[in-house]
């Protein structure tokens, strides 16, 4: 007599199924014939990293047939200085910073859009009561990182609100020293330059000390004004010139995985919301709000397409001493679908 139990004809069928089930689940990863990428991009606490993280969590790289490697640098310094060293031929990162590293040499061309700009002057209104506008800064102390393309980015906004920026006194400290300085008893500062969720979380905590001075409303109908173009672009896409060049596939997958990410983050926030909170450790309200105020807003276009707001943009920063020099058209990577 056979050792092994009889199976009937439906229990087999109900395995098989079992299996068929776990085939369809189960996503492959990537196969050695999927061309790999390293992209270098800023760490937590950057916005950056909520794209990068849901695109990791839906492999919506793999879906457009590429592997990603991301690149997390600590600052803006190492991500600029060690995309210009060749260390990764892609990164994301500030337009005009981008802009002045083509004007003093570097060999590159901007493929894509990324962040629209948000940034918030926080006013500590117990030290200064007054401050209802722009103008009202005049003269004032205010914190700010002035390393920070955000920062600089404001300056234009500042100039436009009718702020002599030269009669600012400016405490220069990274964002957690902004911050600090605002909530120290012992702060002189009256206002803040902050930008990403730290301006809700401050306004969130402490709604009878802090206030925003400007919406982001008010920021984009005086960009439209004031430019004639829709977006102000805080973060793009850039490659270098010889690897777009020679790698056309690569970069339009590299835009469809991120357009196809930021897409579904758009139309799926409270899933993506969830997927962010995890890995920035931000609890959900928080960035819920700062969606809500559009302090973060993520859009994903080809530079080509963006190229009249870019330069309105760079025609600001030279302005302003932010870029050595305009750039000529060939700054732009042309040929995106």
């Amino acid at each position: 007599m056979s050792r092994w139990p009889k199976v009937s004809v439906a229990s087999v069928c109900l395995i098989c199924f079992a299996l068929l089930g776990a085939t369809v689940l189960w996503e492959p990863p990537a196969s050695a014939q999927t061309p790999k990428l390293k992209i270098g991009t800023l760490g937590v606490p950057s916005t950056s990293i909520w794209m990068v993280s849901v695109l990791r969590a839906k492999r919506f790289d793999l879906k457009n047939a590429i592997d990603i490697e991301w690149v997390e640098q600590p600052s803006t310094a190492a991500v600029y200085n060690d995309f210009a060293a060749g260390s990764y031929k892609v990164a994301t990162g500030g337009l005009m910073s981008y802009a002045n590293q083509y004007a003093r040499g570097v060999k590159l061309k901007a493929f894509a859009t990324y962040q629209i700009f948000g940034t918030s002057v926080i006013v500590h209104t117990e030290r200064a009561p007054n401050i209802d506008a722009m103008k009202d800064l005049n003269g004032k102390e205010i914190a700010a990182p002035l390393a920070s393309e955000n920062t600089r980015a404001m300056e234009i906004y500042l100039k436009w609100g009718g702020v002599d920026l030269k009669s600012l006194k400016i405490k220069n400290f990274e964002q957690p020293g902004v911050v600090a300085e605002l909530k120290s008893p012992t702060g002189s500062a009256v206002a803040g330059i902050v930008f990403s969720q730290v301006p809700t979380r401050l306004v969130m905590d402490e709604p009878k000390k802090f206030k925003d001075l400007v919406s982001a409303d008010d920021l984009d109908n005086l960009w439209r004004q004031r430019t004639g173009t829709e977006y102000h672009w805080l973060l793009g896409w850039v490659a270098h010139d010889d690897f777009a060049r020679d790698n056309k596939d690569l970069l339009q997958k590299t835009h469809n995985a991120m357009k196809e990410t930021i897409d579904w983050f758009n139309k799926n926030s409270e899933e993506a919301l969830d997927i962010v909170a995890k890995r920035t450790k931000e609890p959900i309200p928080i960035l819920r709000e700062t969606l809500k105020a559009k302090r973060v807003r993520f859009l994903q276009l080809t530079a080509e397409s963006q190229e009249k707001a870019m330069m309105e943009l760079f025609k600001q920063g030279v302005d302003i001493g932010m870029i050595a020099k305009l750039p000529d058209a060939n700054f732009f990577y042309r040929g995106l679908r």
